[in-house]
């Protein structure tokens, strides 16, 4: 697979950029500053739905802009696909493949794959386990993107009770035993461990190296 054409609209910096591209390698040279790497942000977040450099979509729009557009046109072997990714401020986002009807963003995982590395990559090995965690999810989301729900359903409750368990009040009142006691029974019982068990298992029956997951 390689990419052919990629277009950003209001993304970082670009109010409009339209780059033609082709197989074999492509270098990007200019001067510090001028955009080298948000090329290599939209592509990357094209295809896993996140940044290497933030954790927000917001630094991602330009200044000014309520919705930035990622546009990429793919060829693999003899067939083409162009997927559209709209980041949108405050609103979910969207994706379109063969400017069809809009869909969810996580229905275009997989379209797009990609290998980044970046400076921010040294936080795998120096940063805290939830760098490497994150790391994880995302190889297995983006050569898998069946389990795209499952991580989103994961995440979703786990802010929720963590959420809860900030909010708790304090001491041994009655209204402190019970809101931390919600915790830790059947309403979150369910969720989590299902959503965790569902991962795992994932995990437990993925093989990186296997030629079922090897991208073409």
């Amino acid at each position: 697979m390689y990419l052919e054409h990629l277009s950003l609209t209001d993304f970082r910096s670009y109010a409009q950029v339209d780059l033609k591209l082709g197989p074999g390698v492509t270098v990007l040279v200019g001067s510090n500053g001028i955009g080298k790497t948000n090329l290599m942000e939209a592509i990357g977040y094209l295809a896993t739905l996140s940044s290497h450099r933030v954790s927000t979509d917001a630094p991602l729009l330009r200044f000014g802009t309520e919705r930035a557009l990622i546009r990429a046109k793919l060829v693999r072997g003899e067939q083409s696909t162009v997927v559209e990714l709209e980041i949108n401020a405050g609103r979910a986002n969207r994706g379109r493949i063969n400017r069809g009807n809009p869909v969810r963003a996580r229905d275009i995982l997989g379209i797009c794959q990609t290998v980044l590395f970046a400076p921010e990559d040294l936080a795998l090995v120096k940063g805290d386990p939830s760098n490497r965690r994150r790391f994880m999810d995302e190889l297995l989301v983006s050569l898998m993107p069946v389990h795209a729900a499952t991580r989103s359903d994961y995440d979703r409750v786990l802010k929720q009770r963590n959420a809860l368990l900030k909010s708790a009040a304090p001491g041994n009142s009655p209204q402190a035993t019970k809101q931390r006691s919600m915790c830790g029974t059947s309403t979150w019982r369910g969720p989590v461990p299902s959503s965790c068990m569902h991962g795992w298992n994932s995990w437990n029956c993925f093989d990186p190296t296997s030629r079922a997951h090897t991208p073409s």
